[in-house]
């Protein structure tokens, strides 16, 4: 097993460069994404090793034979280079792969470090819109003036965008239920 962290600019080239690696015919065991905000509050909560000031980061696991393993590695990596990410590492060991899932794990508990409540939107898109929609939840989010914070299984297309509010706030609510059914 080996876990890669691909450290991205933005959201966009995140979004990117996981329709790359499916596009290049590969399925790693696990796919994941998250984007500024998330990383902002898993660092605080978790301390896993994201770099604070990426737009977004792409945790992949890839499982099997050593030879094949070291083959898709390599694979990845390259895909994720087309994509201009700040970095691309793998994970030096286990601890250091059990931190990077930690703080992927606990980023949903974590986000009460940047408001009291948030609104869990859970969607699916096809892999190769995955930019399309980010832009336009990112859009959504300047818009609204309402943070949105951006999980993702991103290797099925599963989105997991939580609009962030504060339910002490009058109208506070609704206006966070009404954007995560625009999404």
């Amino acid at each position: 097993v080996k876990t890669l962290l691909a450290v991205c600019g933005d959201l966009e080239d995140a979004g990117a460069a996981v329709s790359g690696i499916i596009g290049a015919g590969m399925v790693p065991a696990a796919l994941e994404m998250m984007d500024d905000l998330c990383i902002r509050a898993a660092e605080a909560s978790v301390h896993a090793g994201y770099p604070e000031d990426a737009g977004a980061v792409l945790l992949v696991e890839v499982d099997g034979l050593a030879e094949s393993v070291e083959e898709e590695v390599e694979a990845v990596e390259e895909v994720c280079n087309r994509f201009g990410p700040l970095e691309v590492r793998t994970a030096t060991d286990a601890l250091e792969r059990e931190k990077l899932w930690a703080g992927r794990k606990g980023v949903l508990g974590a986000l009460g470090r940047l408001a009291p409540n948030y609104y869990l939107v859970d969607g699916t898109v096809p892999r190769t819109r995955l930019v399309e929609v980010l832009s336009r939840i990112r859009q959504m989010s300047r818009d609204t003036g309402y943070p949105i914070a951006n999980l993702l299984h991103a290797g099925d297309g599963n989105l997991h965008p939580s609009v962030l509010f504060d339910e002490q706030k009058p109208g506070d609510t609704q206006r966070a239920l009404e954007i995560g059914g625009d999404i």
